[in-house]
């Protein structure tokens, strides 16, 4: 049985090879776009790499109907889906980390309904997701799984000098924030120094105060030494249905770093107020000056929200929680799409859905 990946991703990465390890045995392989031969200079080179590298995950797949495709994204699903179909093939195809910053819309929307008809399953990372793009492509919600975003806890070596000097609160990532309202918000609080890892897209336009340090660019080791030696963490969302946040969240949470979030359905399934974090409404200036300034003044406070992020995260967001969801769907599920065999019983998702 073999187990395709395919994405956008390095083309050396294999997702869970070596972790997974279900009843039959299983060869992995991986599609990347990353690893496609067009240049970059060619119109839509883009589009021509991931439309290559979705043909080829159909090839890799083999002759073995047991055999999975799964794609890490929604473009890489589209492609994927629209492979098989023109190879005559419609293989087993699970739709991993199915996350959308922006829904699309007009001929994209219809493009990916159309592709999205085929994929036996999806996974996302809260239930507002669920309930949204079933409700947006036209899909049977119970072919859409929710797991807890799950990840390793974050490599940060504890002996190494802090990226930052002194105390700060930190803010990390770009999509789906609102960093004018966190800037207008540290502007109430000049005696409190934050330190925003970004890309400059999510920045522009925006008036930095002497208070914020932004860094731009930084490699992933250098980010969480910054998340590391922080105080606390912020994460401001644009809206009060964005499903963004999980990968910066799970990880202040491992790292046992309390974090203010705003109050977003998509990160409800991680946030309990007073409990793992503090939720304060979206776009709310003052909200969120407030919870700022009282996990700053509270350091207790902020150890014990973290302390409890952490055993959540522990729980519900490690690696395990889809080493064990993948090595279920493996072992028990069958095509479910109508016309293409008989379902078996679906994989349960492992952990709290809540």
């Amino acid at each position: 049985m073999n187990v395709v990946n395919l994405s956008e991703l390095d083309p050396a990465w294999n997702w869970l090879s070596g972790r997974a390890h279900p009843a039959r045995p299983v060869h992995w392989a991986h599609a990347s776009a990353k690893a496609s031969p067009v240049p970059g200079w060619l119109p839509r080179a883009t589009t021509l790499r991931r439309a290559l590298a979705g043909w080829r995950s159909i090839g890799l797949l083999g002759d073995d109907p047991r055999s999975l495709l799964v794609s890490h994204g929604p473009r890489m699903t589209m492609y994927g889906a629209f492979a098989g179909r023109l190879r005559r093939r419609r293989p087993r195809h699970l739709a991993y980390s199915f996350n959308f910053t922006e829904l699309p819309q007009g001929r994209m929307r219809r493009a990916m309904a159309d592709a999205f008809a085929s994929v036996d399953r999806f996974v996302c990372f809260s239930q507002m997701e669920r309930e949204l793009y079933a409700r947006h492509f036209d899909l049977d919600p119970m072919r859409i799984d929710m797991i807890h975003w799950a990840a390793r806890p974050p490599d940060v070596d504890p002996g190494a000098a802090p990226r930052i000097r002194g105390d700060y609160v930190c803010a990390l990532g770009s999509q789906g924030r609102d960093y004018a309202t966190l800037i207008a918000a540290m502007r109430t609080l000049p005696m409190i120094k934050l330190v925003i890892v970004a890309t400059a897209e999510s920045l522009a336009g925006l008036a930095i105060p002497g208070n914020v340090e932004v860094l731009i660019g930084v490699p992933l080791a250098q980010a969480m030494n910054v998340l590391q030696h922080s105080r606390f963490s912020v994460v401001p969302l644009r809206g009060a249905e964005v499903p963004c946040g999980h990968v910066t969240l799970v990880s202040a949470m491992h790292c046992a770093k309390a974090t203010v979030v705003s109050d977003s359905s998509g990160v409800s399934d991680y946030v309990t107020q007073e409990v793992t974090g503090l939720a304060v409404p979206v776009a709310d200036v003052p909200a969120l000056a407030g919870a700022i300034e009282r996990l700053w003044a509270d350091a207790a406070a902020a150890r014990a929200l973290g302390d409890a992020a952490k055993a959540f995260a522990t729980a519900h967001c490690g690696e395990d929680t889809v080493v064990a969801y993948l090595e279920n769907y493996l072992n028990t599920h069958q095509l479910s799409i109508p016309g293409r065999g008989t379902p078996r019983a679906t994989p349960k998702p492992t952990g709290d859905s809540r």
